[in-house]
């Protein structure tokens, strides 16, 4: 065989191996069970999110918010390593549904304003709150953009008759404890028109949110943050 034969030879194997390799990886994206399991989360039950002893697990609620990170490449530069970066279930024992994680960005009480990002796992819910006049600064005004994902944002409005109606499951935890009141429903998805940002819908409002099928990370625009301007709907849920 001379050299041309060879050279043909070899480069019909490569193009023929291409081939091959490229309607391999064409299959695999055309595959439904391929492509969900790529476009899901993991989902934890949720006592992973839980010592032996029941006290909440800060680490294993922090790692799960890193592979919401890497499912969306969230790219903040050292965001897993910033000390405020938090996690927190409100002390209800109910993560997997009913927690978030964050950063405090600034909170300036001086000049009143507040940079602050959420994270949410898939269907996980902010228990219901509203804030109030406090520390002689008025009630929290908030806005809220979803970078990442998808919310269900409650507000005023609606009632507990509409719950068959609702797009999304409200968790049970929070049900049973009568902790939620705002039924007013809207969802809000990544992107970048009005579909991703709502405003609270009045100051002391009762208001919460609730992440759609892949999570969300949503940054969030408000006057000062006082905690002791907070008031839950749930009596049992504290930070």
């Amino acid at each position: 065989m001379n050299r041309r034969n060879l050279l043909t030879n070899m480069l019909g194997g490569t193009i023929l191996t291409a081939t091959f390799l490229g309607t391999e990886l064409f299959a695999q994206e055309s595959n439904p069970f391929t492509r969900r399991r790529r476009r899901e989360i993991q989902q934890y039950p949720n006592k992973h999110f839980y010592n032996t002893d029941g006290s909440f697990n800060v680490k294993a609620a922090k790692d799960a918010y890193v592979e919401l990170f890497r499912f969306h490449n969230y790219s903040l530069p050292n965001v897993v390593n910033d000390k405020r970066f938090w996690a927190v279930d409100f002390g209800l024992g109910d993560f997997a549904n009913v927690g978030m994680g964050g950063i405090f960005w600034l909170n300036d009480k001086e000049h009143g304003y507040f940079g602050h990002e959420i994270y949410l796992l898939p269907f996980q819910m902010i228990p219901e709150h509203a804030h109030l006049e406090a520390e002689n600064k008025p009630a929290k005004h908030e806005y809220w953009q979803v970078r990442h994902g998808s919310i269900f944002n409650f507000g005023k409005g609606g009632s507990k008759d509409d719950l068959d109606k609702l797009p999304v499951k409200l968790p049970k935890s929070q049900l049973d404890a009568n902790a939620i009141t705002a039924f007013k429903c809207v969802e809000l998805k990544a992107g970048t028109g009005k579909e991703s940002e709502a405003a609270l819908s009045g100051l002391g409002d009762f208001h919460f949110m609730i992440a759609g099928k892949n999570g969300a990370i949503v940054t969030e625009y408000a006057s000062f943050h006082s905690n002791a301007g907070l008031k839950f709907q749930n009596p049992k849920a504290k930070l």
